[in-house]
């Protein structure tokens, strides 16, 4: 805990090593938002047409569409498109105010910009914790479906 507070009382300041580091990050976070934007964009359409291609692909193949559902196909990708969408908004947001930040030396800009950073970082996180506990919910169900046979 000294080293944190040690930190804070040193009053850390962006030399010009630091300052290329968080330009160039910043021109490369606006670009992969910009990407995330697109691909939000084209999941949703992925998403509105997911029923139409399922029911088509049902009646000529058949297979597990019925039991799986267009409607929740289409609500899966709409779930991982807005949630795509927000982590490319909070990486857009941390690139524009970091490079606006580096060119005005504006203390509270760059304070927002670290702020988007950390929202970004949260909300991966909780995405990861839910993910693994999918994943061992998954491996909890299979172990107990191959000891019942």
């Amino acid at each position: 805990m000294e080293i944190n507070e040690n930190l804070l009382n040193s009053e850390l300041q962006i030399d010009s090593i630091a300052h290329a580091h968080l330009a160039e990050t910043a021109k490369w976070g606006v670009f992969l938002s910009i990407v995330g934007f697109i691909l939000s964009g084209i999941l949703v359409i992925i998403a509105i047409f997911a029923g139409t291609f399922m029911s088509s692909m049902n009646s000529t193949y058949g297979g597990a569409a019925p039991m799986i559902g267009a409607g929740f196909i289409t609500v899966l990708y709409l779930i991982i498109a807005v949630l795509y969408f927000f982590m490319s908004l909070f990486l857009y947001r941390f690139a524009t105010k970091m490079k606006a930040a580096l060119y005005s030396n504006d203390q509270d800009t760059l304070n927002n910009s670290f702020l988007n950073l950390k929202n970004l970082y949260k909300l991966m996180g909780i995405l990861t914790i839910i993910y693994l506990a999918f994943i061992v919910l998954a491996m909890i169900f299979g172990i107990g479906a191959a000891l019942m046979q």
